[in-house]
């Protein structure tokens, strides 16, 4: 059997080399298929001390819109993960990967979407209705196969030359990595993303990922919520790019977010990038305080950016006040300290530094280094002997090499190598040392 599967993995990236010119990037209405095929394989997950799993999972993504006329356009889209099977089958599949509800699944999973937007209307106005992935930095997450998806209302205008939207979500489908924002990453403190298990318990409340749940179902409160209200403006003015954002959820919290990013050109190929970004979270619900932890407050960030020639140079910096954690029900990762597998500056009383350093060797070649240190925050992870505060500094250290052999082809080999805040409790330790390949084909 692993035989086999090798042969077919090899047989994978070699027909990526190989295959013929993709269509290049465009408007999903194009009247064309478009899509990715992508390639995620663990190298030795069983090392891991935190999270003892390996896998192997292809995922394929599809798009299609058709614009009708110059006002009218119409599409639906399509994503979905199985096994490769290029792994022992006695080990444990990381779940993180693919969709299964409990042990005993495969893992192969999908969801799909579709929308109708009404386009070139007065005031280079549109109006959608969709059931699809959410523009904005509060809905912006990394995924690994399946994305999270959110039924919507939201019309765009043009205002005092930006972009003003307003905007009504009802429903939301959580996508595969969503598994690894509550447990591995968010550590069951509903900081990482996702705030109530992808997985089947006896007595406890879950959510089959690729489903899509109303807006109070996806909490751990007690109130209800008709859905959530989301105004945005982003405006450029020069060098200066602005995004104001207001998340309203009825009856459950308020997350109102603003970020200022500002360019410095200084020679050819030299660029600085400064920014800084706010969030504040008020909570309506108070009884999403009743799990252990608290929740609301404010969190900064501020970031650097240097491009020199072949050289990129990132610091970063997010502080989280003592109010309580982020609570993080619907995907947003917006924190410039965040890592692959860490996102602690959403947490209590928190405060993160990360670097990291990229270097060009080719157009299509470069590697990058990060480590991030977010220290320890007054969360408490919740076992089955109780709440557990935490132990020691979380830290994470990342290595990538990105290798692009086509426009349209990335080949990444990366190593997490994390601690977790909470290492020390229990018997096992909270530490990761994972190993990846990734391959992507766009079409």
């Amino acid at each position: 059997m692993i035989k086999i599967n090798s042969i077919l993995l090899s047989s994978l990236l070699l027909s990526s080399f190989t295959v013929a010119n993709s269509k290049s990037d465009s408007s999903i209405d194009d009247g064309k298929v478009h899509g990715y095929f992508r390639l995620h394989h663990i190298f030795d997950g069983e090392s891991n001390g935190f999270d003892k799993n390996t896998g192997s999972s292809i995922g394929l993504g599809l798009k299609y819109g058709q614009t009708i006329g110059n006002h009218l356009s119409i599409g639906g889209e399509f994503y979905g993960v199985t096994e490769t099977g290029f792994h022992d089958p006695s080990k444990g599949v990381a779940y993180g990967q693919l969709m299964a509800e409990d042990k005993k699944q495969n893992g192969t999973g999908h969801t799909s979407g579709l929308h109708i937007t009404f386009k070139n209307l007065p005031g280079n106005s549109k109006i959608s209705w969709a059931r699809s992935q959410f523009k904005s930095p509060l809905t912006k997450i990394q995924i690994t196969h399946v994305p999270n998806m959110y039924e919507y209302v939201r019309g765009d205008t043009a205002l005092l030359g930006g972009n003003l939207s307003l905007s009504f979500i009802t429903n939301m489908s959580y996508g595969s990595r969503s598994a690894a924002d509550f447990g591995l990453i968010g550590e069951k403190t509903a900081t990482g993303g996702m705030t109530i298990s992808p997985f089947r318990t006896l007595n406890g409340k879950s959510l089959k990922r690729g489903s899509y749940y109303d807006i109070s179902s996806t909490t751990t409160g007690t109130e209800k919520s008709s859905g959530i209200a989301v105004l945005g403006y982003e405006q450029k003015i020069g060098n200066l790019k602005l995004n104001l954002w207001d998340f309203k959820v009825d009856n459950i919290l308020n997350n109102m977010y603003v970020e200022a990013n500002y360019k410095i050109n200084f020679g050819k190929k030299k660029v600085l990038f400064l920014s800084g970004q706010y969030l504040n979270q008020t909570i309506d619900d108070l009884s999403l305080n009743t799990m252990g932890n608290e929740y609301g407050g404010i969190l900064l960030g501020a970031q650097a950016k240097l491009k020199y020639n072949k050289l990129v140079l990132k610091l970063a910096y997010n502080n989280k006040d003592n109010e309580g954690g982020f609570y993080n029900a619907w995907g947003a990762n917006p924190g410039y300290t965040s890592s692959i597998f860490s996102r602690n500056e959403y947490r209590d009383n928190v405060t993160a530094y990360k670097g990291t350093a990229v270097y060009h060797f080719a157009k299509n070649l470069k590697i990058m280094v990060s480590h991030a240190n977010y220290g320890q925050s007054d969360m408490q992870l919740k076992t089955s002997k109780g709440f557990k505060s935490s132990q020691t500094d979380a830290v994470e250290t990342d290595m990538a090499i990105v290798y692009k052999p086509r426009k349209n082809l990335m080949i990444k080999l990366f190593n997490a190598n994390r601690t977790s805040e909470f290492d020390g409790i229990g018997t096992l330790p909270k530490t990761q040392n994972h190993t990846r390949l990734i391959a992507n084909y766009k079409f």
